[in-house]
């Protein structure tokens, strides 16, 4: 029953929660879904069955400061953007990335009885229901460079400037 590998491989990536196993579950095809993004069928699912005792590898159980949400840069040139710019400009383009702490909020934990219940419509098919924070930019700032004509582009709120645990 392959169940026994996905509940095992899909528990391990709600761990990590960068998204480093998601590309050796995909390609091995035993992950469908993101344990982020579940439907109420899911939700079902894992809640029906019991959880199986699983030993948690020191890959998923370290933490590194690389890989809590936080502000990582990359240098680039602005027509690697895919704005549309024709620039030879390098800038420093700034985002948000890393892990976020998964803690159970009394708001998750009803609208997990009230899915479960049955007192919430259904949702329709393809709509998810977010489960875990996401590390996301809280605040951005403006980008200014010259491009191959000569002229100035500014582009307002293109790279972050401060990143948190959301949702």
């Amino acid at each position: 029953d392959k169940f026994w590998v996905k509940r095992p491989l899909a528990f391990l990536l709600s761990l990590s929660g960068s998204g480093e196993w998601d590309s050796l579950l995909a390609s091995n095809g035993l992950v469908s879904v993101s344990p982020l993004h579940l439907t109420l069928a899911d939700i079902q699912t894992q809640n029906s069955a019991p959880d199986p005792i699983i030993p948690i590898p020191a890959r998923a159980r370290r933490s590194t400061v690389d890989s809590q949400c936080g502000l990582r840069s990359i240098l680039l040139q602005v027509r690697d953007l895919g704005l549309g710019y024709d620039s030879d400009e390098m800038i420093l383009f700034k985002y948000c990335s890393g892990t976020c702490p998964r803690v159970r909020s009394n708001h998750d934990l009803t609208l997990t009885n009230l899915l479960l219940g049955g007192l919430l419509p259904h949702s329709t098919p393809g709509q998810l229901w977010h489960n875990a924070p996401c590390c996301r930019p809280t605040h951005h700032e403006d980008v200014a460079f010259l491009d191959n004509s000569h002229r100035w582009h500014k582009v307002e709120k293109l790279s972050a400037s401060d990143c948190s645990c959301v949702g």
